[in-house]
């Protein structure tokens, strides 16, 4: 039992150094996953406007939008992981990449 602490101890500080690129990677993932849906929305809001408006507005949602979302909420998301107990950060972090992976084969992006 000492054995399984002792390596749920150190897989979870290891976890906790690297929090900031562990959440980097489950935003990046998620706009992947969701990409779809906000360029639809975008795509929706620009149809009435003319071609030189809708390829300006989606090149800024592109070049703007998903670097704002991820300069925004990886912050956001790395503060969350830093909540849980070192213990059980490593675990969750797999988890969290489990669920993100059922998710997108549920979106059928597998």
């Amino acid at each position: 039992m000492d054995l399984l602490n002792e390596l749920l101890v150190r897989s979870g500080y290891w976890a906790h150094s690297h929090l900031d690129s562990i959440a980097l990677a489950l935003v990046a993932t998620l706009l992947v996953i969701y990409g779809d849906n906000l360029n639809s929305l975008v795509k929706r809001q620009l149809r009435p406007y003319p071609r030189i408006v809708r390829i300006l507005g989606f090149v800024l949602m592109c070049a703007f939008g998903y670097g704002a979302l991820t300069v925004l909420f990886t912050p956001v998301l790395a503060n969350w992981l830093a909540l849980i107990s070192v213990r059980w950060l490593a675990p969750a972090v797999v988890a969290l990449f489990l669920f993100i992976g059922w998710v997108a084969e549920r979106r059928r992006q597998l």
